[in-house]
C-alpha cells in the first residue's frame, strides 16, 4: 500500500488561502493513490482532471498575489508552476494511453508528493511571508 499524505502534517504558510488550497491538493493526491491502488481507473482520470484544474487555480492565484507586491522571484516561483503543469499534462496523456496503475501510483507518491513538501517549505513559504508582510 502507498503511503499516503497525512492532512495535518503538511507545512503551514503565512496566507491563509494558500494553506486552504494545499488542503485541496493532499486529498486529490491522497484520493489519486486510493483509487489507483484500486485499479478504479475512471475515478484516476476523474481525480487526475480535478487535480490538474485545482492546480491551475492555485498556482494562478499565487502568481496574481506574487504580481500585485511585486515579488522580486516572481519569474523563478512562476517558471516552476509551468514546469509542474506541464509534466502533470504529460502524465495525464500516459494515463490516458496506457492506463498504467503502477506507474500513475508512483508518479503521484514519489515524485509528487516529494515535490509538493519540498514547494511550500521553500517557495511557497518564503512567497507566502513576503506577501503577509504587505498585508498587516
Amino acid at each position: 500500500m502507498t503511503t499516503r499524505i497525512d492532512p495535518h502534517s503538511i507545512p503551514q504558510v503565512a496566507l491563509s488561502f494558500m494553506n486552504e488550497d494545499h488542503q485541496e491538493a493532499v486529498n486529490l493526491i491522497n484520493s489519486l493513490l486510493i483509487h489507483a491502488e484500486a485499479k478504479d481507473g475512471e475515478k484516476v482520470t476523474e481525480t487526475l482532471h480535478a487535480f490538474l484544474k485545482h492546480n491551475a487555480e492555485h498556482f494562478a492565484k499565487e502568481e496574481e498575489a506574487m504580481q500585485q507586491y511585486n515579488f522580486p522571484p516572481y519569474d523563478c516561483h512562476k517558471g516552476e508552476h509551468e514546469r509542474v503543469l506541464a509534466e502533470l499534462k504529460q502524465e495525464i496523456e500516459r494515463w490516458n494511453t496506457c492506463h498504467d496503475f503502477e506507474q500513475i501510483k508512483n508518479y503521484i507518491s514519489e515524485t509528487v508528493v516529494t515535490w509538493f513538501i519540498n514547494h511550500l517549505n521553500t517557495m511557497d513559504t518564503v512567497t507566502a511571508q513576503y506577501i503577509q508582510r504587505f498585508q498587516n
